[in-house]
């Protein structure tokens, strides 16, 4: 259950936030054990928990790879874990990381150990970080796999921020493009249909079929808008099925040049993972299941479910990857490599690295090739709203020089 609460705090400050506890009693519990004056406490209900699930995600790639670090350095300058946390969350500019630093402080002071309290995060933070960290606690290398991580999530976070700047410029152009159908059929298409109206003009064709798309989105506009978000709602309960995810996510493959840019994504993330489970000394098969479900794509998913059966059956690394597909000659290479030398984990991150650069390249490639054609869409569509302004000026001219 969900608890909101008002309290005052050690330092007499005044706060508010949610809570995760048990039953009411629990959640006074934590009020007591965080030595809290409780001002007032209730239990979230149901409209309030959905609002609160949906601006309450999961931490940023980035912030979490500023967690990572600032506590790996803490950890290795032998600092007590539970001020490291204190410190770390008072300094967090990320509410959102500020919060969860918060629920991880408040766990570890009862005792409980790093991996334990990021459970307690409500699903927050990913849970390739928890089980890493929990390894690393076991083996007593958690410095290193915290560093490890903050290094991982470096990544994620640039790949996300390339994929978003190169889906900016089709925005902003789509948006400008909507601004100017909009301007144009509540302002100038009136004007102009009133004044031929006036002089008893008909109107060309170009200017009456798109007056007639006007009036047709002015009267049914809001069913349309309906409709889409139906359409759009049902796509995505559907795509949430694993046989239609799969579907969709092989189609894109398809597609030239964002195919290949998925692809490359989808390896480098493989490929850096593998690596950091490998660090970890993990069995294959406890790595293989993780992999299933950091990967991110659903035809990668399944060849990697189905390379784990064969090694469980006995095969090789190198010969069951290889029988799938999706994986490119290089990977596959680069594993044998590994299988013989011992030096898997490095050759991983190398892979790595060499499809993070490949990623970079093919992006840059995909937004000088998206400008050009939003740009010609725009031009197409503002020229014909062009034209269809000018033909009935163009006629009521001519008729006015005939009449004279």
């Amino acid at each position: 259950m969900q608890f909101r609460y008002r309290v005052i705090n050690e330092e007499m400050h005044v706060i508010n936030g949610v809570l995760e506890a048990v039953d009411l009693e629990a959640a006074r519990r934590q009020m007591f054990e965080n030595q809290w004056q409780v001002i007032s406490l209730e239990r979230v209900s149901g409209v309030s928990r959905l609002l609160t699930m949906s601006f309450k995600n999961k931490v940023k790639s980035e912030s979490l790879a500023s967690f990572c670090s600032q506590l790996a350095m803490m950890i290795r300058s032998g600092a007590n874990l539970v001020r490291g946390l204190e410190i770390l969350q008072s300094q967090m500019e990320d509410k959102r990381l500020q919060e969860v630093v918060g629920i991880i402080h408040r766990g570890v002071s009862r005792g409980d150990s790093l991996s334990m309290a990021m459970r307690d995060c409500q699903g927050a933070l990913p849970e390739l970080l928890i089980n890493l960290v929990s390894v690393g606690e076991e083996s007593g290398t958690l410095d290193s796999v915290l560093v490890n991580m903050a290094e991982y999530y470096e990544r994620e976070s640039f790949i996300r921020k390339k994929v978003t700047s190169a889906s900016l410029y089709p925005i902003v152009l789509t948006c400008v493009l909507i601004g100017l159908v909009a301007l144009f059929i509540n302002f100038i298409l009136p004007e102009i249909t009133d004044l031929m109206k006036g002089n008893g003009q008909g109107l060309p064709l170009p200017t009456q079929i798109i007056l007639n798309a006007a009036d047709y989105l002015k009267n049914n506009g809001l069913y349309l808008f309906l409709l889409l978000l139906i359409v759009l709602g049902l796509l995505v309960r559907l795509f949430k099925i694993p046989k239609y995810l799969y579907v969709l996510h092989s189609s894109l493959l398809r597609v030239p040049l964002l195919g290949k840019n998925i692809k490359d994504v989808v390896i480098a993330r493989f490929s850096r993972t593998l690596a950091l489970f490998l660090h970890s000394s993990l069995p294959i098969v406890s790595i293989l299941n993780s992999l299933e479900s950091i990967v991110g794509n659903e035809v990668s998913r399944l060849a990697v479910e189905r390379a784990k059966e064969r090694i469980i059956r006995g095969e090789t690394m190198t010969l069951a990857f290889g029988a799938e597909h999706f994986f490119d000659p290089l990977v596959i290479q680069m594993m044998s490599i590994g299988e013989e030398t011992g030096r898997m984990e490095e050759l991983m991150l190398e892979v790595a690295n060499h499809y993070d650069k490949r990623v970079e390249i093919g992006l840059t490639r995909l937004v000088s090739l998206v400008e050009p054609i939003f740009t010609i869409i725009v031009g197409i569509f503002a020229g014909g709203l062009i034209i269809s302004i000018a033909l009935p000026i163009f006629n009521m001219a001519s008729g006015v020089s005939g009449v004279r």
